[in-house]
């Protein structure tokens, strides 16, 4: 790739991990890399003012890009999609249409040398629409990539204390987050009866910003391996969350018990060994918890 900037593309920019991305790229990264940014639409994050280059575009649909010629990329990160398990149980078309088509319409498009792909934990246990959308990208990726790094990303929590997570609240940290700010009622606690310690699911947790330095370090020297996974190799009962939030905000929230939600499986935790050599954590749960905390503060 020579020693010029690295020429890099963001798609899904305006979201959570993008507009992270961006931001930490523009702060630490700028003699490095040029960054672009590709969005269907703007956000609160105003990701814009993190890129060299904005363009506004459906991942879908060619024609919405309104280019002739299509620049050229040493990189890119593919992090526009749906991501809601239970939305994916409602609408598999949707989903398939979106991740799985717009994953190849991204790799045609630009057919950079280096693809750096958002994946799921979920790939592990694919009962929902959604996870199986990864998988079918991940193979597709596989044969259509030249070089790429696909990452299975564990539940990403936290915030770089400007960027914000968008669209609804789907997330136990952030939902928990907004009820401790008083912006919810109570928050539901689905399912009490997993086969688990306290009998609530039991996840793995990775802060945006710790996400964010394995994605750079990808961008500077891809993977090329089946997929690399980032968490911590930790796993924390939804329980164990909210007593966190309840104990950084300092407020006793109210949670209800509710029944299961379609989708979800008991256990999504990585072990420590297969945990990614492209993660250095720097923050554990309780920073996640407050950082969301905090941005719903203010």
């Amino acid at each position: 790739m020579g020693t010029s900037r690295l020429k890099v593309l963001i798609t899904g920019v305006q979201g959570y991990i993008g507009s992270t991305l961006a931001r930490e790229i523009q702060r630490n990264h700028l003699d490095t890399i040029c960054v672009h940014g590709l969005d269907i639409t703007e956000s609160i994050n105003q990701s814009q003012r993190y890129v060299e280059r904005y363009f506004t575009a459906d991942v879908r649909n060619e024609w919405s890009l309104g280019m002739k010629t299509l620049p050229e990329y040493d990189c890119v990160v593919h992090l526009a999609g749906l991501i809601s398990v239970a939305e994916s149980m409602n609408k598999p078309s949707e989903y398939a249409l979106t991740n799985v088509n717009g994953t190849i319409n991204v790799l045609k498009w630009f057919r950079p040398l280096n693809f750096i792909f958002a994946s799921t934990a979920g790939a592990f246990n694919p009962i929902s629409p959604y996870a199986q959308s990864k998988i079918l990208s991940e193979s597709i990726i596989r044969e259509l990539g030249h070089e790429y790094t696909i990452f299975r990303f564990f539940n990403v929590a936290g915030s770089d204390g400007t960027n914000q997570q968008i669209g609804e609240s789907t997330h136990i940290i952030r939902i928990a987050a907004e009820t401790a700010a008083s912006k919810r009622e109570f928050m539901s606690l689905y399912g009490t009866d997993y086969d688990t310690i306290d009998g609530t699911c039991v996840r793995d947790y990775i802060h945006v910003s710790d996400l964010v330095d394995s994605i750079i370090k990808a961008i500077y020297n891809p993977k090329n391996t089946e997929y690399e996974c980032l968490g911590n190799g930790r796993g924390f009962t939804n329980r164990e969350v909210i007593d966190t939030m309840k104990r950084v905000s300092g407020n006793d929230f109210k949670v209800v018990e509710s029944t299961r939600r379609a989708g979800d499986p008991a256990v999504l935790v990585l072990k420590p060994n297969q945990v990614s050599s492209l993660v250095d954590s720097k923050y554990d749960l309780e920073d996640m918890c407050r950082s969301a905390y905090v941005m719903e503060i203010e």
